[in-house]
């Protein structure tokens, strides 16, 4: 089963808040919270930028790394300043991954629940054929 909803960022400074209440609206909606945070690449360096250098987005972020639930934040220090790189959202029992779509515009983004996400990242091996089957006694 999928659901997927589409919105959009009016400030980008505002982008955690605004995320926030779509996935309100989204479990509105649908009776369902969403597990993917789909946007573009210039989207997703706008919350990483905001995130770095707003003093108040950057302590929540870390909150979660002093949570230890390390992979929602990735940092990397350069001339002193440490880069905020997310990877994923999370509110109460909703937890967004994020995904990347170059076809959404610039401050376009939709929220999707999908109960089997495919993230193509995944091969499908095939059972091999053990041929003689070996009783078990129990």
């Amino acid at each position: 089963m999928r659901h997927a909803k589409s919105y959009g960022f009016e400030k980008w400074n505002e982008w955690d808040h605004i995320l926030s209440r779509t996935i309100d609206d989204f479990h509105e909606v649908y009776k369902l919270y969403p597990n993917i945070f789909m946007a573009n690449d210039y989207t997703f360096s706008q919350i990483d930028f905001i995130t770095t250098y707003n003093q108040e987005k950057n302590d929540n972020a870390h909150l979660i790394v002093n949570e230890k639930i390390d992979n929602y934040l990735d940092t990397i220090t350069s001339n002193g300043i440490e880069e905020v790189c997310l990877s994923s959202f999370k509110k109460n029992q909703c937890k967004l991954d994020f995904a990347v779509n170059p076809e959404l515009l610039d401050k376009e983004f939709v929220l999707i629940y999908d109960d089997e996400p495919d993230w193509g990242d995944s091969v499908e091996l095939p059972v091999p054929d053990i041929g003689e089957k070996i009783p078990v006694c129990t």
